[in-house]
């Protein structure tokens, strides 16, 4: 198991540099692509190739209980940077509804549907259940949020305190996926809509404070706190192994 998680970060880390260096070089965009968010994907395909006994759930199950879990999974992000954008506002930082709105959701909504996909195919999908086989729920999904948010390392400039803030918005929202996802044989419809909602929400409230480290701090504790809410409600489904 830890040499497949090695192989995967190492697989993940390599393609995203590359998948960088080619999209500044190039200018190579089609459907504003972040090519970076495919290098999860393809990871996981590499993966496929060396092994047969991954345990990958590339799980497209569309039912009633998916449509309600997906319908939770956009909203609940929105709502969670709304909140995040309110306290904010009081504490007079610098965050606004990001002008031109319906231009830049015209140029970009298929990119980060793909782009969620991607991600998502390889954290939720694969790297989730493989942690699961030998931890709880609720460990393998702070390893993902983890190494989730290390991954972006385009954040790295701007500090620790940013840093700190970002990891626990990623550790939270891996342990609400987690939850959304109990049942549900890691239903990748799901997981892909959540992350396209924090791409969205991003984009909507944020998109012009991106890098100040104390809107980050505050949102991730905004996202802890539902977070721990999950824990609780579940009780013993996400800590026991």
């Amino acid at each position: 198991m830890i040499l497949k998680i090695i192989l995967f970060v190492f697989s993940t880390g390599a393609l995203t540099v590359i998948f960088v260096l080619t999209q500044q070089k190039t200018g190579l965009s089609f459907e504003k692509i972040s090519l970076p968010q495919l290098a999860p994907a393809i990871a996981v395909l590499v993966l496929f190739l060396i092994y047969k006994d991954l345990p990958a759930r590339i799980n497209l199950c569309f039912e009633k209980v998916i449509l309600t879990k997906s319908l939770i999974a956009f909203i609940l992000p929105m709502l969670l940077f709304a909140i995040s954008f309110f306290i904010e506002k009081q504490l007079n930082l610098n965050v606004k509804i990001t002008e031109n709105l319906t231009n830049l959701l015209s140029l970009m909504i298929t990119g980060m549907l793909i782009g969620a996909l991607g991600e998502e195919i390889g954290w939720r999908s694969f790297l989730q259940p493989i942690f699961e086989k030998k931890n709880s729920v609720l460990v393998a999904s702070i390893f993902v949020g983890i190494i989730w948010g290390l991954w972006h390392i385009g954040h790295y400039k701007n500090g620790f305190l940013f840093m700190t803030g970002f990891l626990l918005f990623t550790i939270s929202a891996s342990i609400i996926i987690a939850g959304l996802l109990r049942r549900t044989e890691y239903n990748l419809i799901i997981s892909a809509i959540f992350h396209f909602s924090i791409n969205f929400g991003f984009l909507v409230f944020f998109h012009n404070s991106l890098t100040d480290n104390k809107f980050m701090l505050i949102n991730g504790l905004v996202w802890l706190i539902p977070a721990i809410g999950i824990v609780i409600i579940t009780g013993k489904d996400l800590i026991k192994i």
